[in-house]
């Protein structure tokens, strides 16, 4: 499955994968094991080599919220706070069993210092934060429909990995408004599978 997330074309991104396949320590995962937990310290960066993960977020009454995913050949950690060692505000679940691959805090930076890339991190994080900025206002601008299609397109097999309800919570909608856009866009034709 494509995954189309720009931090995943930056010059170093390789080499990265290539330090995680060296010194990252593998861990297995069972479907709806955490990574992390909103609120711990945790001082770990992961990459998944099968598998997937779910970002939730919590509403002041403690209603569960998806707001992201992180599947095979993507990196799962929460960034932001990753970097500056601050508890997350998110929980990181399995969605099934996976594999990661985890390297500490420490080794990610020693290896961003001496990898040859000039400001590598900074890349990273410039490109995670428009991936995000990019995302959020998807949320604020686009109709429901559109935040489904651009769904589909950046994550063209995810109708096989999370259940609809799921997509549903990412996208901000109900399960029932969900299926309303589904079959709204079968009867379009778009010649693609919603």
């Amino acid at each position: 499955m494509p995954i189309l997330k720009k931090y995943m074309e930056l010059e170093g991104i390789v080499g990265i994968r290539r330090f995680f396949e060296a010194e990252g320590i593998p861990k297995e995962y069972k479907k709806n094991e955490f990574f992390m937990r909103r609120g711990q310290r945790h001082n770990h960066i992961g990459f998944i080599l099968e598998g997937g993960f779910r970002y939730l977020g919590y509403s002041s009454e403690g209603k569960e919220q998806i707001v992201g995913y992180s599947f095979e050949s993507d990196f799962v950690v929460d960034y932001a706070t990753f970097q500056v060692q601050e508890p997350p505000a998110i929980d990181t679940q399995s969605i099934k069993k996976s594999t990661v691959l985890s390297l500490t805090y420490d080794q990610l930076n020693a290896y961003f210092e001496c990898c040859g890339i000039p400001d590598l991190r900074s890349k990273v994080a410039e490109a995670l934060l428009n991936d995000f900025g990019t995302r959020l206002l998807s949320m604020y601008c686009d109709t429901p429909e559109e935040r489904y299609i651009k769904l589909i397109d950046r994550y063209s097999d995810i109708l096989n990995l999370v259940s609809l309800k799921e997509i549903a919570s990412l996208i901000k909608v109900t399960p029932e408004t969900l299926s309303r856009i589904r079959k709204k866009l079968k009867n379009l034709d778009l010649n693609q599978e919603f």
